[in-house]
């Protein structure tokens, strides 16, 4: 039995084996280690060592991260504005969650079922993927067909018109994405296909390394997910422009310009429209019409104190009363219209 003294001597190679020739020692240390003896360590070996994944590497950094996150967060606040009227029912989006990975990875937690919408951002190469969870698709088309959207079909497989409805509402995303985008780079989003197999698009994308970005979408009585897969090779021809500061940048020259709009109405004030007072109005026959002469009277169906319509570029926004100044005829305004409201005789 070796003691403990021995052991740590052995290791470090303090003891040589002996040699059945009489030659010299031979160290144990070579002979386990025999391509290179150990280096004295050097002032870098005190650092720390980052793992590195060679298999799912992360291609931007984040900054780059936090710029497409930014994208989409403005995404959300426009999709929380125009999918409402779409929809007939009131949501409130929200980013929240991101991570970037390989597409096949992500596959795995997709439930069976999923629609997935095949994007196309030209002039960037690539697709974009999106995906909505199977409870919020379940509403979206009981909605879409006249229900109420208060019930979920779990378990329900799309038919060909459940996919033409859930299309329809990926289609009315494309203008909101082609906005938040124009702040970076300006595209032209299109869908090129819709589908519920899963083998096809892990064919169509395979192991292609993706940004993640998740939306929590909460309609009715069910909260669900969008997902935005965002392949590498689609964002790799932007990637020197994808960092906050370009974002907000982009964001803050959207803002309105007060001399600019100051001009623009001291340029509508030279604008010539015209204006036109409706005296009455009267019904005739074709016969009474036919026979009308010069010197005939037609009367009208308001009286003399009555407030009539006046119109400016054929749309009724005033009302007034009848009269003269000097010689010529005029008419004073009395009240003006919202435009809600209408004229009625």
């Amino acid at each position: 039995m070796l003691s403990q003294a021995e052991i740590d001597a052995l290791l470090s190679g303090q003891i040589n084996a002996d040699n059945p020739e009489n030659e010299a020692g031979v160290s144990l240390a070579k002979l386990m280690s025999p391509v290179a003896e150990p280096k004295a360590p050097s002032e870098d070996a005190s650092r720390q060592i980052r793992p590195y994944n060679f298999w799912s590497p992360d291609r931007f950094s984040k900054e780059q991260m936090r710029a497409v996150e930014l994208i989409h967060e403005d995404l959300a606040e426009r999709l929380t504005a125009s999918l409402p009227s779409f929809l007939r029912l009131s949501l409130r989006m929200r980013v929240v969650h991101t991570e970037q990975g390989r597409f096949h990875e992500f596959l795995r937690d997709v439930d069976p079922g999923t629609l997935f919408h095949l994007i196309a951002l030209a002039p960037l190469p690539g697709q974009v993927i999106i995906t909505v969870s199977p409870d919020v698709s379940s509403i979206i088309l009981e909605q879409r067909l006249g229900g109420r959207g208060d019930q979920i079909h779990r378990g329900r497989k799309f038919t060909e018109i459940d996919q033409t409805l859930l299309r329809n509402f990926a289609e009315h995303m494309l203008a909101d994405i082609k906005t938040v985008w124009s702040k970076v780079v300006a595209i032209e989003p299109a869908l090129e296909d819709s589908t519920t197999n899963h083998h096809w698009v892990q064919m169509t994308m395979g192991s292609e390394r993706v940004m993640l970005i998740s939306f929590e979408i909460p309609l009715q009585n069910a909260t669900g997910a969008m997902n935005v897969y965002i392949p590498f090779s689609t964002l790799k021809p932007i990637a020197a422009v994808l960092n906050p500061h370009v974002w907000i940048t982009g964001h803050k020259d959207n803002q309105p310009n007060l001399e600019s709009r100051q001009a623009a109405f001291e340029g509508l004030a030279t604008i010539g429209l015209d204006l036109s007072v409706i005296l009455g109005t009267a019904k005739l026959t074709m016969r009474e019409i036919a026979n009308l002469q010069p010197g005939d009277i037609i009367l009208l169906d308001t009286h003399p104190q009555q407030d009539v319509p006046i119109q400016l570029a054929k749309n009724t926004r005033f009302t007034g009363r009848i009269g003269k100044i000097g010689e010529r005829l005029a008419a004073q305004i009395t009240h003006i219209l919202p435009t809600s409201e209408k004229f009625t005789f």
